[in-house]
């Protein structure tokens, strides 16, 4: 770099931090400026370190984008045929015979990740997630990728750039989001099951007709009738995943059921000794059958179990009377099922969209590719061929990473104390979590505020996209800043959509007992017995 482009650079970089640099000092500081440059492009030069997929193993086969008849609910992004055939069922593998699906926000090596957009040209990881390696190592047959919203961002199925998500049972209807996709093709039985992601609530909201969790992923699963679970903080890993905000994402489970659910989290759990959040994790091999436990505490019914109903969790301001009567009513049958159920607080929990929003602060440095914090795999890749914005990718990416984009400027500037309160009230209130959990063995609240809303016209500007899922993450976004884990769970219909009831418990302590078991009553009200257990 010749000295004159130097100077201007630093004089660029010293303004863009208020910083003027006294004139006497200018040639000292060009000189460190250049003796780094040196370093770092040597340390560029060495090839970048990731996992190395084992294509040999499992070949990347008929790879392709579905036409549209094949592609009805556009649920879709790519397909393929990846794994063990299905006539494998016999193999004994926990995941033989299944269909699976991956969210487009994670990587499958040779197999293009949209990541929601088309703000960059098609991207092609060259590595495969963990959970995906694992999902293959034990009979899982990937079927290809599902559709997740721009920058797994939003809790509607508006925003792809290649049409709505169509929620299966009710067309012109949000499929939830941001794991809208593996909703819709779950629940449509398209896939048995299917590896989403989640930051405030994105596999738990996911809309239905039949049934909805209440999950960290219970967005699109609580929207499309299907069950969705956000672990404990760091059980899954996610390397190659990804990111929105670090201190809440996590790789999650979705099924049509919760047997098929914990299987899955069995087959995905467990430390694999790169992802950094994982301190606490079991080794792999150490890992609960969680299934075979969901399937043996069934005989133990729900007698004796203590639920706490979150007071807070029913008093936001968008809260559907039918909805809040369809949960309550389905508290009561835990009631008759023999548990004992008494109203909790947690107060600060009233603070989760404020804290939510002034979380995902972190986002945006992210997005500008200021990849810092954390030990992991990086993304490097990723990144490298997004940057730099330009005004072309953000008319593309639209308004939920505009609008991010402006928010988190002008709070920085604003309120630059801003993210750190709202990391130490996150702390506070799961301590109050804590101290109720102290007492019972779960709590539970609605998933979503409202049934699934129309889509939003694709004309329609930013204003109408930020209010276009009132409350929607008010319940989910509690766990996703306190790490408990949470499942969500149907318990019936607001015609024609499904609603869904969100269960949370304490660290470490759900997967041991998956207290999400769901068995249907029958009967042509579609009611649900919950047979919710805990295995202490």
């Amino acid at each position: 770099m010749s000295s004159d482009k130097l100077l201007s650079e630093m004089r660029s970089a010293a303004s863009r931090i208020n910083f003027k640099i006294p004139q006497q000092h200018e040639k000292d500081y060009q000189i460190i400026l250049s003796q780094s440059n040196v370093g770092i492009e040597k340390l560029m030069a060495q090839p970048d370190y990731k996992p190395i997929p084992d294509l040999k193993t499992y070949p990347r086969v008929n790879v392709c984008k579905p036409s549209s008849p094949e592609n009805p609910l556009r649920a879709w992004a790519w397909r393929a045929d990846i794994g063990e055939p299905f006539e494998a069922a016999a193999s004994g593998k926990l995941l033989a015979g299944k269909q699976v699906a991956v969210k487009d926000s994670i990587c499958v090596a040779e197999v293009p990740l949209l990541f929601g957009t088309d703000a960059f040209d098609d991207y092609i990881p060259e590595v495969d997630a963990t959970v995906v390696t694992r999902i293959l190592e034990n009979g899982g047959h990937i079927a290809g990728k599902a559709v997740c919203e721009g920058f797994a961002l939003g809790q509607s199925s508006f925003t792809s750039p290649h049409g709505p998500v169509e929620n299966p049972c009710a067309t012109g209807f949000s499929a939830g989001g941001s794991s809208s996709g593996l909703g819709a093709l779950i629940a449509s039985g398209a896939i048995d099951i299917g590896i989403g992601a989640d930051t405030t609530g994105s596999a738990r909201i996911v809309r239905n007709v039949k049934m909805r969790e209440k999950n960290l992923i219970s967005q699109p699963s609580a929207v499309c009738g299907v069950v969705g679970m956000k672990p404990t903080y760091g059980l899954v890993p996610g390397t190659g995943s990804l990111s929105s905000e670090i201190i809440m994402d996590q790789v999650c489970p979705m099924a049509r059921n919760v047997v098929d659910t914990a299987v899955l989290l069995q087959v995905m759990a467990g430390s694999d000794f790169m992802d950094g959040r994982q301190i606490g994790a079991p080794m792999p091999k150490d890992v609960p059958a969680y299934g075979q436990l969901v399937i043996d505490a069934r005989e133990k019914g729900i007698r004796g179990c203590s639920i706490g109903v979150l007071k807070e969790g029913f008093e936001h301001s968008s809260m559907a009377p039918e909805v809040e009567s369809m949960i309550r009513k389905a508290i009561r049958r835990f009631e008759s099922l023999g548990a004992v159920v008494e109203e909790v607080s947690v107060p600060t929990h009233s603070l989760c969209e404020t804290l939510e929003e002034v979380a995902c602060m972190g986002s945006h440095e992210l997005f500008q590719g200021r990849q810092v914090g954390r030990d992991g795999l990086y993304m490097n890749d990723f990144w490298a061929q997004l940057l730099p914005w330009t005004q072309e990718k953000y008319n593309k990416a639209k308004y939920f990473v505009t609008g991010l984009a402006l928010y988190t400027e002008y709070h920085w500037a604003n309120h630059p104390t801003a993210y750190g309160h709202a990391m130490n009230l996150s702390r506070k209130m799961r301590d109050e979590y804590d101290a109720v959990l102290a007492n019972f063995d779960v709590i539970v609240m609605p998933t979503v505020m409202q049934p699934a809303r129309r889509h939003v016209p694709v004309e329609a500007g930013p204003l109408a996209w930020f209010e276009a899922s009132p409350g929607s993450t008010y319940n989910t976004t509690a766990s996703s800043l306190t790490g408990h884990p949470s499942m969500t769970i149907p318990v019936g219909a607001v015609s024609p959509l499904s609603e869904d009831e969100n269960i949370m418990t304490k660290q470490w302590y759900f997967e041991s007992g998956m207290p999400g078991n769901v068995r249907e009553t029958g009967g042509s009200n579609k009611a649900w017995a919950p047979s919710l257990f805990v295995v202490k």
